[in-house]
């Protein structure tokens, strides 16, 4: 019998210690600054996106060409130069939903050409779709311009800190012409001090 209250005693002591040692998690303002590494971090992005996209629809050619038209464009997805992780597909989408809700662009998604491209061939050609009710082939808009980006670093520690610089590029290029009619430039610097042991 003591066995038994000993052996529950000691179960339900391992519980709570397991419990106790579980993280507590919380909501948080997304748009907060996160400081917890010099990584590229949500705010980066955030940041990056909105700086890119002001800077290209207060650029004098960009007012021009979407004063009376609003241009058809693809977005390609940001190459990675630098050695860490970096979600380039979250830093395309955010800078793609800036440009969409300015109003100022269209859009097509490049991503999507093969699946449209089997849609496509499924309502016209497999002969199961109503004629009258199928999407028509070769009605797609093509894009006039395509934008295009990179993130590079350049990281530097010594005994004290650790210092991470981004530069992140982004150009809008001329389908047509191959011209590049923008390029608008962001920097993020950041320092970590030093632990005792570690950083």
């Amino acid at each position: 019998m003591k066995f038994k209250a000993l052996s529950l005693l000691i179960a339900s002591t391992l519980l709570l210690s397991a419990c106790s040692s579980s993280p507590t998690v919380s909501y948080v303002d997304p748009n907060s600054v996160d400081t917890t590494s010099v990584g590229f971090n949500a705010n980066d992005l955030q940041t990056t996106a909105k700086s890119m996209v002001d800077q290209m629809l207060a650029f004098q050619p960009i007012i021009q060409i979407t004063q009376n038209a609003r241009p058809v464009m693809f977005v390609d997805t940001m190459t990675n130069s630098t050695s860490d992780f970096i979600d380039t597909q979250a830093i395309t989408d955010t800078v793609s939903t800036e440009l969409i809700q300015s109003g100022k662009f269209q859009f097509v998604d490049m991503t999507k050409v093969n699946t449209i491209k089997n849609q496509l061939n499924y309502q016209n050609k497999s002969g199961m779709v109503d004629p009258s009710t199928a999407a028509k082939l070769g009605q797609q808009i093509g894009a006039q311009y395509m934008l295009y980006g990179d993130i590079a670093s350049i990281t530097a520690t010594n005994s004290k800190q650790q210092s991470v610089y981004y530069q992140i590029t982004m150009k809008l290029l001329n389908v047509q012409t191959g011209i590049i009619v923008w390029q608008g430039q962001q920097q993020i610097r950041k320092v970590a001090q030093r632990k005792t042991f570690g950083w």
